[in-house]
Formats: C-alpha cells, structure tokens, sequence
C-alpha cells in the first residue's frame, strides 16, 4: 500500500530552515522500503538553489515542475514549495529527465528517456508521473503522444508546467535538482498500483447540445466540420471567434469510441481560416461548444471533488487542474485551491493540488482500454491505492 506524506516551506534562500520546517511536517522515520517525491513551486526556488539543495538531502528520486499555485493540507499559495513523498514496501520508484527537447528531436529524446528508466527500473512501469516543459515549437500533444507510443500505453499521468505570468518563459520541470526549461521527466512506479482518473471539465450545463463532426483536420489544426469551413460554421451557430475571445472558448472533442469528451482550448485563427487547437482533433470525432466562466470553474471543481472522493480506498490524490481556471478565477484566484483544500482537508484526504500548463490523463474507451490523452481546462486528479 502507498502512503503519502506533503509539506510546505515559504523560505526561498535558507536550507536549513526549510529543511527543518519540512522534517516538522513529515516525519521521515515513517517511510517505507522505497519512496519518490514531486516537487511544485515558483521559479523562485530553482533560482535560490532551494529545489537543487531539498533533493540532494533526500534519499530518493524527486521530479518537479514549475506551478502557478500548489495547496496540500497544511496551506496554499503561489509562492511557496510544496514536497510530496509517496511511499510504500511494494512499489519502487525510479525518475529520470532529458533536456533540450525540440521540433527535430522530441520523439528521439522521449524515447530514450523511457528506455533508460525502464532498464533502470527493471522492467516496464504499472504507472508513470510525467511533467513536461512548456515549448514554443512542440505542441503539448505531440509530447504526449511521443510518450504514448515510447511507453506503449502504460498509463501515464501529468502536465506541462506552468507559473503565475502570462508569459511561459519561467517554467520548466526538473528532476533531482536539476533543472531544465526546455525538457521532459518521468517518475516511474514498479508494483502493484490501482490508478483512478478523475476529469472534470465543464458542467453538462454548460455545453451546446449541438454536435458537429469533424471532416477535415491535420493534427491539432480544425479545418472543416460537417464538411464546412471551420468559421463558417461556428459563424452558422452565433460564434464569433476572434484573438480577444479565443481562449475562453472550449471545445470538447468526443474522440470515437469514447463517450467522455476531451476539453481543448483554441489556439490560435489561421489566416486562411482554419483553428489551431490545444490538441489533436482527429476526423470523425464529435465536437460540440462550450462556455467557460468562474461559476462554472467552480461547478466542475466541486463535481470532480465529488467523483474523487467516492474513492473513498485511495491512499494517494493528485490533483493538476488547468492554470487557466486559475486565471479566469481572477480576483479570487485562490478560489479553486482553497475549496480543493477545504473539502479534502475536512474529510481527511491526504492530496496535493498544482496547477497545469495542458493536462495528461488517460481515459478509459467504450472498451475499458486505458488511452493517454492531452487535455486543457481541465479538473484533473489521480487517486492511487
């Protein structure tokens, strides 16, 4: 059985304070045969040099990545550090990390970085945590689909990292310390794990219950739906898309042979009026519109709290919802991270809550087959026993 243990520290330049207000916290004596640890905070600590000096005091592997705000039961924020141990006699954990991914090597780099970790581990994972850097020429999705295939469908569970700025240009992940704005890393488990997946994106209310299918794409480019233009369409349904109002549009995409959509944000209007979005949309899947607005943030907060705790068996929550919901909490941009806290504080759920830059979650197909996929906008946890 895994056990999870969380503390948080606000001292950005002294280690031995840090270290010590965390050892108040967890009590290290605890621990089990084998453990690994995850790491969100501001850039602040990599800067300082706190997350390089915290993993080197620890006896264990510890990936990390940059996060907007980060909650655990004994208090949220944006500027502090929040350390999560998971631990446990069956499961090991073994993490890695490579650097300087772009367009010409990602899949190569992914790859190896699996291959590694897997002959490190001694075998192929039952689960992978996975947080990737945000990059200008990589999309989000083609990292995950890279780690898909590299893993061969082993679950993997995550996000692209995020911070508290508009610009992206402060974030990155690590592992062990070692940081990099441009890379990829991976926790690996080994052992007996049952993961439950909790996504949560927009209330039932909230989306159009009009269906087009998607006739024409390439990647996460949307060209034609119901064989007509793009905007055209959307314009034929009172939907004005323009670079003011773009990314407060979702649109769920019900992939084929999946009855849960996957929330994907619109990216980008091409001049020649075809859609970049945060994701792959693969012709003949549904799609259909929805709205997105602090109430319904908080609707779908509480739904996704809902449905994770009626796993009411998991010893381990992790919780990555899109930084997005965040930003469009504004002003009460802690209102996600406090309810989160609150509602599982007060029914004794250990957890730790970051916030995403693009989610990755797998979601079981109308066949109960696990598929890794990438999503935005996103409430998304794992619960693990």
């Amino acid at each position: 059985m895994l056990t999870m243990y969380t503390a948080r520290t606000a001292e950005v330049d002294v280690f031995e304070d840090a270290m010590a207000e965390i050892k108040e916290q967890i009590d290290f004596s605890l621990l089990g045969a084998h453990s690994g640890g995850i790491i969100f905070c501001c850039m602040d600590f990599f800067e300082s040099g706190m997350v390089k000096a915290l993993c080197d005091a620890l006896p264990f592997d510890v990936i990390c990545m940059t996060s907007m705000a980060n909650a655990c039961k004994n208090g949220h924020g944006f500027y502090d550090l929040s350390l999560t141990v998971l631990t446990g006699d069956d499961v090991r954990f073994t993490a890695g990390m490579v650097k300087d991914i772009n367009i010409g090597n990602y899949e190569e780099k992914i790859q190896s970085l699996y291959n590694g970790l897997n002959e490190k581990a001694g075998g192929e994972p039952t689960f992978i945590i996975s947080f990737l850097s945000y990059l200008h020429d990589v999309a989000g999705y083609k990292m995950v689909a890279a780690a898909d295939k590299a893993a061969n469908g082993v679950p993997i569970w995550g996000s692209l990292a995020s911070c508290i700025n508009v610009a992206v240009d402060t974030v990155g992940v690590a592992c062990n310390g070692e940081f990099s704005s441009s890379g990829a890393a991976m926790l690996f488990m080994n052992g007996p794990l049952t993961p439950r997946y909790v996504l949560a994106s927009l209330p039932e209310y909230n989306i159009t219950n009009t269906r087009g299918i998607i006739t024409k794409s390439d990647g996460a480019m949307l060209i034609e739906i119901n064989d007509i233009p793009v905007m055209e369409y959307f314009n034929t349904m009172g939907i004005e898309l323009s670079e003011e109002n773009v990314r407060a549009t979702p649109l769920m995409v019900y992939h084929q042979g999946s009855t849960a959509p996957v929330a994907l944000a619109f990216y980008a209007v091409q001049e020649n009026g075809s859609i970049l979005m945060g994701g792959e949309v693969p012709v003949g899947a549904s799609v259909a519109v929805g709205g997105i607005d602090s109430n319904t943030i908080i609707d779908s907060c509480r739904n996704g709290l809902d449905e994770l705790l009626a796993y009411q068996d998991g010893t381990v929550t992790i919780i990555l919802p899109c930084v997005t919901r965040g930003v469009m909490l504004v002003p009460e941009q802690d209102g996600e991270a406090k309810l989160i806290r609150n509602t599982l504080n007060e029914r004794g759920v250990p957890f730790v809550m970051g916030y995403a830059g693009g989610e990755i979650s797998p979601m079981i197909d109308n066949e109960g087959k696990s598929r890794n996929r990438f999503h935005n906008y996103t409430f998304c946890a794992v619960v693990l026993k």
